[in-house]
């Protein structure tokens, strides 16, 4: 019998934390672990913990603890919400590698572990940076083990932090064009850039982010509900808020339209206008097989993204949105590629998140589909292609050509 090949995942997303990270996290190891002895070397309670389920096993490992407790919870109310945010920017300005204690931490746990069983591979997850440091510096000692880089977001490229953070995270981009042997990211604009500029790596390679559930709807017997419902998933933050898609549907409202937006997980950092409080219902957050459920319920299902020169942005939810086959509603940069690939599966209508006027008239569109029967969805085999199983079999065919040289 072939001896399976052992791979450290070193990441800061992991159950029982939740976010996007996690669910790709979580689904590297799902999949991996049925090909490969995995282990986990995550942030949480400093702990170890035995998945019998599948061949994975979980070190946590502790940080800072007043980060911890100021981490966002979709409960929080948006005053609330505000304060967690500068404390902890104020906080980072005197604490400036709050995760140094789990870099530190993770380093020796790791080679602890390698000193019982050798790791053939490793795989970390950026953001944050201390994931790929830990990789780092282990391959420091021990320049034999594999190492691959994925790239959720863009590092220094991103045009969103200050000078300062560029600079560091330069840094960390030449450490791992020094010493990584592939990188993977979530979409082909991000992997082109790191393709420009890590000249050292040998292998690059696009693994998307997916859906992750086994429910299907039976999209050729699907009862219409009696009013046209909008449904929202998610948390709104930062420039992601709702204000130019609710002026647009206050429009349809004061004619004497009868709509509802259904609103789960939401933070309440945003204004509703009064013509609309009868029309916006806000549920608490839902876990995620309960959301895909509720999704299928729904007439369209909201996608909201602003235009900028940040680009390769798929945004977790939309894999979620094409799985379930109803309409998307996407307000989002119409030239990235989330924008494309909802229009190459005719799954929704995609418009500006600024055009006020050119949502208004999607809305009227998606209403009249609604009433005539017109349907926007994926085709099954299109939906069943973005499962997050097929895209770690990308990852899976990359670590055995890795592995055979």
């Amino acid at each position: 019998m072939k001896k399976r090949k052992k791979i450290a995942l070193i990441t800061t997303w992991y159950p029982p934390n939740h976010s996007v990270a996690t669910n790709r996290m979580e689904a590297f190891a799902q999949y991996l672990s049925e090909d490969f002895d995995l282990e986990v070397f995550t942030l949480g309670a400093s702990r170890k913990v035995d998945d019998n389920k599948r061949t994975i096993t979980v070190f946590y490992s502790s940080s800072n603890w007043l980060f911890e407790k100021l981490r966002d919870k979709q409960t929080d109310h948006a005053l609330f919400h505000k304060f967690k945010v500068l404390i902890r920017i104020l906080i980072s300005k005197i604490i400036k590698n709050p995760l140094n204690q789990w870099k530190n931490a993770t380093v020796k746990k790791l080679i602890a572990s390698h000193n019982k069983i050798p790791f053939d591979l490793m795989i970390s997850s950026f953001s944050p940076q201390e994931a790929h440091l830990v990789a780092i510096e282990f391959r420091k000692h021990y320049p034999e083990t594999l190492w691959i880089a994925d790239m959720r977001d863009e590092m220094s490229h991103n045009s969103f932090i200050s000078g300062d953070a560029k600079r560091q995270l330069l840094e960390v981009e030449q450490l791992v064009d020094k010493y990584a042997i592939a990188v993977t990211s979530v979409s082909d604009p991000i992997l082109k850039y790191f393709k420009k500029e890590m000249r050292n790596v040998k292998y690059f390679e696009e693994i998307r982010n997916g859906f992750n559930h086994e429910y299907r709807r039976n999209v050729e017997n699907t009862a219409k509900s009696d009013v046209f419902t909008v449904g929202y998933f998610g948390t709104f933050y930062g420039s992601i808020k709702p204000d130019i898609f609710f002026t647009a549907l206050a429009k349809l409202v004061d004619k004497g339209q009868k709509i509802k937006v259904e609103l789960y997980g939401v933070h309440q950092n945003f204004h509703i206008p009064r013509s609309l409080q009868e029309s916006i219902t806000i549920h608490p957050p839902v876990d995620y097989h309960q959301a895909i459920q509720l999704m299928m319920l729904m007439d369209v299902n909201l996608l909201l993204h602003p235009t900028s020169e940040r680009k390769g942005v798929f945004t977790g939810k939309l894999f979620d949105y094409l799985s379930v086959q109803k309409p998307i509603f996407a307000c989002i940069d119409t030239n990235d590629v989330a924008a494309e690939l909802i229009n190459d599966l005719h799954a929704g209508y995609v418009m500006s998140f600024e055009d006020e006027q050119e949502i208004e008239h999607q809305l009227e569109k998606a209403i009249s589909d609604w009433q005539n029967g017109v349907n926007m969805w994926a085709e099954t085999e299109d939906v069943e292609n973005l499962h997050r199983k097929k895209q770690v079999e990308k990852l899976k065919k990359l670590i055995e050509i890795l592995l055979e040289k």
